[in-house]
């Protein structure tokens, strides 16, 4: 779980936003009520509609969120499983077996999930994934120098006092917070650089990582400080914040917004939280001269709404469809034995339900919560037929719904399995 001071930021720096969550109060008395399993993450993560299946589901009884939550299997939050919702797809597939076993093993029964509860299970968990990679503080002492940093800010009582002091960010180094100070206070730190002759920087690559890692370092401890709570970023909110504070005037996003900036949202824009901050403060000038141009003021964003933004944008391309993957997921269909149980307009195996009928692997989340559902049985069928359980990469996992998803579109009946 992020933590972070509560100081606020004065003037120009790198400060951190502020975020306050409030604790919900203790309900009034009500009539006794059967007991309930605590609650496996932060309180304030009920309200996303993942987090609530996550909760229902018993999913934190072996898998923890950021620290919080069991410790039988991985934390969900901290794992690096690709960039997308095949990616997640395909890791819960291949656990599967090991998963079962487990849950035997322990007495949780396998629970059932809609598609609707898959989308949402792994929007949840997707957008938890607020990782990033390690820095290297004895680069980062150089570059706070190299880029200019030293001459305005102290961080363990060396350095300028142009600007605040960083030390608070020993308790605040947050990715997602650093961007959205970097943001808001960018054009004043852009001013003041330029009225004292310093060049303003630019980050490549782990720059920014780096620079973090040796500020939480060298940083002195400030005891006094409070500290809040960062939830994982709401798509739907983020969607929201896009469009009021004006972004989606120069991005687009999903094919929807304008052309003046790059389009935002694609593959290969997945980079880690503290490159994202790097990007956006590289490319703030030039922001903000369209912004100018365009009569628009630069808006300010909170922590939490900096989070919103980056899960929409990250979610964006969720159900993007690989080029020709209804002919690789053809072929991936009959080379990882599937027909062995399944059948396609009646040619293949009998045990299982003919892909061109079934109603359930219409759409990508229904494949992932069809495959989830009839695991045991699938298990126990290969164990039987003495076949391998077949691992599948996302990309592998997104032909195959692709496929199926066209089945029913190509003039088969509409008979449900």
């Amino acid at each position: 779980m992020l933590r972070l001071t509560r100081r606020a930021a004065r003037s120009a720096a790198i400060l951190v936003v502020l975020l306050s969550v409030a604790s919900s109060p203790a309900g009034a008395q009500q009539a006794p009520l059967p007991p309930q399993p605590p609650q496996p993450f932060a309180p304030d993560w009920a309200m996303f509609a993942g987090g609530k299946v996550f909760a229902e589901k018993g999913c934190g009884k072996c898998h923890a969120i950021r620290g919080i939550g069991g410790g039988v299997g991985p934390d969900l939050g901290r794992i690096q499983t690709g960039t997308g919702f095949f990616e997640l797809g395909a890791a819960m597939w291949n656990h599967l077996p090991r998963m079962g076993a487990k849950m035997l093993e322990v007495g949780i029964p396998r629970p059932t999930l809609t598609p609707t509860e898959v989308s949402n299970l792994i929007a949840f968990i997707f957008t938890a994934q607020y990782y990033d990679e390690p820095g290297d503080a004895k680069t980062g002492e150089g570059l706070f120098a190299a880029k200019g940093c030293v001459q305005c800010h102290e961080v363990g009582g060396k350095g300028g006092r142009v600007g605040p002091g960083l030390d608070f960010l020993k308790r605040a180094n947050s990715p997602v917070l650093v961007a959205a100070a970097m943001w808001n206070h960018g054009p004043e730190m852009a001013e003041t650089m330029q009225a004292k002759g310093i060049a303003r920087p630019t980050f490549q690559g782990k720059e920014l990582v780096d620079l973090i890692a040796y500020i939480v370092a060298a940083a002195k401890v400030d005891v006094g400080a409070g500290t809040a709570q960062v939830v994982p970023g709401t798509p739907e909110r983020g969607q929201k914040l896009f469009t009021e504070k004006r972004c989606v005037v120069c991005h687009r996003v999903a094919g929807k917004g304008g052309t003046v900036g790059p389009e935002l949202g694609r593959r290969g824009h997945h980079v880690s939280l503290t490159q994202f901050a790097a990007l956006m403060w590289n490319h703030g000038p030039a922001m903000w001269a369209k912004m100018r141009e365009r009569g628009i003021q630069v808006p300010r964003l909170t922590g939490q709404e900096m989070a919103d933004v980056v899960a929409y944008l990250y979610v964006s391309h969720y159900f993007d469809q690989p080029a020709l993957g209804r002919v690789e997921g053809q072929q991936l269909v009959q080379a990882r034995g599937c027909l062995t149980c399944h059948s396609v307009r009646g040619k293949g195996g009998k045990v299982g339900a003919d892909f061109a009928t079934s109603k359930v692997v219409r759409t990508p989340a229904g494949v992932i919560a069809a495959m989830w559902n009839h695991s045991r049985f699938m298990e126990s069928q290969a164990q039987k037929r003495q076949v391998a359980w077949p691992v599948l990469t996302g990309r592998e996992l997104g032909d195959i719904a692709t496929y199926l998803g066209s089945l029913s579109r190509m003039g088969a009946g509409t008979k449900s399995n």
